[in-house]
């Protein structure tokens, strides 16, 4: 539109995956432990991308140039195995399947976290806690050019789905992060004094009964503020467990944005490189990875983020790199 200064690119997509390949449990009396079967679940993926680009400005010597790009997926079932499929109340058709679930801690009705002993008590059942796939991905680059100076540079990011942080919750377990060096470590570490106690209740009185979902049946307990003072180390070391059991307070958002590419070069004067046989030449400073800003990933790129199970696992920090180009044609 408007001679080729805006373009504008949409698509939308249903995907229908079937006849997934799946190990099946078979009766040990046949002498195998599974047989491979085809799984009757059916998924379907659907979502949306969105190019916009343009030239905004354009003059003799200046123009800027923009490119944007918007995305979003969605995962549901479209139909369930009775056989095989995930026994879970959110398993069901019309339900996402990219969905995160853990072992969260017990909490009373209004949501505080209940401790035995001083520490925290983890539930025996699988509480789906969010989505790994994010609300939206994006991106943005854009050009300037004023006579023989170019900047460029390329912002991106994501906005929402989870995945869970080992990087974040082993920083904690073990005790090398930065967080842990508080008052309660100090006084259990130098003076040998126990002072922490766990924020939330105890159970005074009563007991409580649930079914194989985790949905409470009959409830009697009765709350108090927990008030038992325990090792703050032993408390990090389960409030914080290891790397192959989540806990809640490590499952992060991957919103993020970031400066992926910038670039700013200068052509040397046509009549510069003239004189010494060039058809042209430039010199430039590149940089990527220049800039992050994370809402809940302090200490791992959620570029990188979680697998397809929505797991971070340690992985390494992304690389900045700086450096200075000399092109030149003959």
């Amino acid at each position: 539109m408007f001679k080729n200064r805006l373009f504008i690119d949409a698509s939308y997509y249903r995907k229908l995956e079937s006849d997934f390949i799946i190990k099946g449990g078979v009766s040990s009396s046949t002498g195998f432990s599974s047989i491979q079967t085809n799984f009757k679940e059916t998924r379907l993926r659907t979502g949306f991308e969105i190019t916009i680009g343009g030239t905004p400005i354009q003059t003799k010597d200046f123009s800027w140039d923009i490119l944007t790009n918007w995305s979003h997926d969605q995962y549901t079932y479209k139909d369930i195995d009775p056989d095989y499929s995930t026994k879970k109340p959110w398993v069901k058709k019309g339900e996402s399947w990219d969905w995160l679930a853990i072992e969260d801690w017990d909490r009373d009705p209004d949501g505080n976290i209940i401790h035995n002993g001083g520490m925290p008590v983890r539930q025996s059942f699988k509480t789906k806690v969010g989505n790994t796939t994010p609300d939206l991905v994006w991106g943005i680059t854009n050009t300037f050019r004023y006579k023989n100076f170019t900047l460029s540079f390329t912002l991106d990011g994501r906005v929402g789905g989870l995945s869970y942080s080992k990087t974040h919750q082993m920083l904690w377990n073990t005790g090398t992060g930065k967080d842990t060096d508080t008052k309660w470590r100090y006084e259990e570490v130098v003076n040998g004094n126990r002072t922490y106690i766990g924020q939330g209740v105890k159970v005074v009185s009563g007991s409580v009964t649930r079914d194989p979902d985790g949905n409470i049946l009959e409830d009697t307990r009765v709350f108090a503020p927990n008030d038992v003072v325990v090792s703050y180390e032993a408390y990090i070391s389960k409030y914080h467990d290891n790397n192959n059991t989540p806990s809640r307070q490590n499952i992060l958002r991957e919103t993020f944005f970031k400066l992926r590419n910038l670039s700013l070069s200068y052509d040397l004067p046509s009549e510069w490189c003239q004189k010494v046989k060039m058809k042209n030449a430039s010199i430039g400073f590149t940089g990527q990875n220049l800039f992050l800003w994370a809402k809940d990933y302090k200490y791992a790129d959620p570029d990188k983020g979680g697998d397809s199970d929505g797991v971070e696992s340690l992985n390494s920090p992304s690389q900045r790199y700086m450096g200075v180009n000399l092109k030149v044609n003959f």
